[in-house]
């Protein structure tokens, strides 16, 4: 019972606390810390679930149980009598928390993952009828029309595709940055990663921090996106690229398309002096610490409640 507390007060207190601290920080000198800090924050809340379960339904004392017992002796004296009065519960709960949320994750990702396939392989078709691929250009897929857009395709031999009014309206250096940016959103798995995210806010809506980390994680993407293609061509050429996109009216196509509701401070990020940046990295990484702590600052916490609350029930 002890670790099952301690597990519970962690996943919650991540669930719960988690978006609330992550929204308010500046990841914007470092969008990879961000993305770190978002996933692990959503990776540690899963764990704390599924090990809570595996705490619930272990016959016996589960590892690490008895370890945590000896830090907290008054709950351990009670924890027999607590185990005693919920002893016909503990194995249909185990089973039901198990189950549904299982099969209920199961259910979204099968169909998230077959719509996107489908999608994708429609648009591939569809590219491949309107669409001219580029010889010179490794997976670049180019298509006539006015508007410039610039998006990337992923799945199996994942593309870029671009619209001759992109190319028009661009000089050399930009067209080299809108490309780079693109091909960073493959190399970095940026569409199974937003995915991921999304499948989970599907299922588990109900959860603030699943909730809210796909539009966090998809904002932090074009960011890291931006950086990586910065840094293999030129921040003012990209930053040029985008304000002249964006001045001709171009919408987001796609997921992860060009432009997004981030433009401004892509922009500001672009902008940006380096010791400015290196600033806001330093600033992200303590706040990437300060998050993760809050899960094992929950568990002493609710051990400790536990222990009192339950001792003075008992006794």
């Amino acid at each position: 019972m002890i670790l099952l507390t301690a597990l519970l007060a962690a996943g919650i207190a991540l669930a719960v606390a988690a978006p609330a601290v992550l929204s308010r920080v500046d990841f914007t000198g470092a969008p990879i810390v961000g993305m770190m800090a978002w996933l692990g924050a959503v990776a540690a809340t899963i764990g704390c679930g599924v090990l809570a379960l595996i705490a619930l339904a272990w016959p016996g004392d589960p590892p690490g149980n008895i370890a945590a017992g000896k830090l907290v002796e008054s709950l351990a004296a009670v924890e027999p009598t607590v185990v005693t009065w919920t002893a016909g519960l503990i194995m249909p709960v185990a089973v039901i928390g198990a189950i549904l949320p299982t099969g209920q994750l199961a259910r979204i990702a099968i169909g998230h993952r077959g719509r996107g396939a489908a999608l994708r392989r429609r648009h591939r078709a569809l590219v491949e009828i309107v669409g001219r691929v580029d010889v010179a250009g490794a997976k670049l897929v180019r298509l006539e029309h006015p508007v410039p857009l610039a998006y990337s395709v992923a799945g199996r031999g994942g593309y870029v595709v671009v619209t001759d009014g992109l190319e028009r309206c661009l000089d050399d250096a930009q067209w080299r940055a809108v490309l780079a940016h693109e091909r960073a959103h493959l190399r970095g798995f940026h569409h199974h990663i937003l995915g991921a995210c999304q499948v989970l806010a599907r299922a588990f809506s109900w959860i603030p921090l699943f909730a809210a980390a796909p539009a966090a994680v998809a904002t932090l993407i074009e960011f890291a996106a931006d950086r990586a293609a910065a840094a293999a061509t030129d921040p003012r050429a990209l930053s040029g690229a985008l304000r002249t996109v964006a001045s001709h009216g171009a919408s987001r196509s796609a997921p992860l398309g060009l432009i997004d509701e981030s433009l401004a401070r892509r922009l500001e990020c672009l902008s940006a002096a380096p010791d400015s940046r290196s600033s806001s990295r330093r600033t992200a990484g303590l706040m990437l610490v300060a998050t993760m702590s809050l899960a094992p600052i929950a568990s002493v916490i609710a051990v400790g409640l536990s222990a009192a609350l339950v001792r003075w029930l008992v006794v």
